[in-house]
């Protein structure tokens, strides 16, 4: 299974989807994604603002639906995902909010959504806007170290930290170039997993490239797991 997180910086979805497409995900979490057309089984869509929301995408033998909302800041979306493994996705488009800024708006989310998390596999993933760098910010209960502990709690672990063993707050690989600044490199992008997934995890990578840096200032973030149960594997093709 691919699963593939990427903030798009809006502009045209057919675009933006063309490029997605040759990373050849069975799952992606698309931030700041304009509203399709139409949505079914293969793409959800939630946002405020129709050129602006967060999208979820499947292909092949996964299909997606909705898993009704609690009263959380946005965006953080339960989704139930059905193929050869089926697992709970929440998808992740962290915002600055008045009562609830970046950080604590996913905590306050996976707590809401415990009970969910404990009830079966479950994959979080997409632009969170944390990172530990910037703890000092933050009570230690409601920054980036603390989510990260409240998520190991529950089971889950950074794919991209386990992958390449670095700690929060030391990546060697930025997931965003803020405001397309080279000298401006920061990771707050992630995909946690279960922990018995992780030895199953067979390939952790952030696309580079001209042609990702000049649709967006974020790199798509790409996890290969190898699950029992599945028959596909796919190699990682990009332009």
């Amino acid at each position: 299974m691919r699963l593939v997180t990427w903030n798009c910086c809006r502009g045209p979805v057919r675009r933006k989807r063309a490029l997605l497409d040759t990373l050849h995900s069975d799952l992606s979490v698309v931030q700041e994604c304009p509203k399709p057309t139409a949505t079914d089984g293969s793409i959800l869509w939630f946002g405020n603002n129709p050129r602006n929301g967060i999208a979820v995408l499947a292909s092949g033998d996964y299909s997606i639906a909705p898993v009704p909302q609690r009263d959380v800041p946005p965006f953080t979306v339960p989704i139930q995902v059905t193929g050869p493994v089926s697992f709970l996705l929440l998808a992740v488009w962290s915002q600055r909010n008045p009562d609830c800024r970046y950080v604590r708006a996913v905590i306050r989310a996976v707590e809401s959504y415990q009970d969910l998390i404990v009830s079966q596999p479950t994959m979080v993933a997409g632009d969170f806007n944390s990172n530990t760098i910037w703890d000092y910010k933050r009570p230690a209960g409601q920054n980036h170290s603390g989510l990260v502990r409240q998520l190991a709690s529950l089971g889950l672990v950074s794919a991209y930290h386990h992958f390449f063993r670095e700690a929060h707050g030391a990546e060697s690989q930025p997931t965003l170039y803020l405001q397309r600044n080279p000298l401006k490199p920061y990771h707050i992008d992630y995909c946690f997993i279960p922990e018995a997934w992780r030895r199953h995890l067979s390939r952790v990578e952030i696309v580079s490239g001209d042609t990702w840096a000049a649709q967006s200032d974020h790199r798509p973030l790409v996890i290969d797991v190898d699950l029992p149960g599945e028959s596909r594997v796919s190699s990682l093709k990009t332009p």
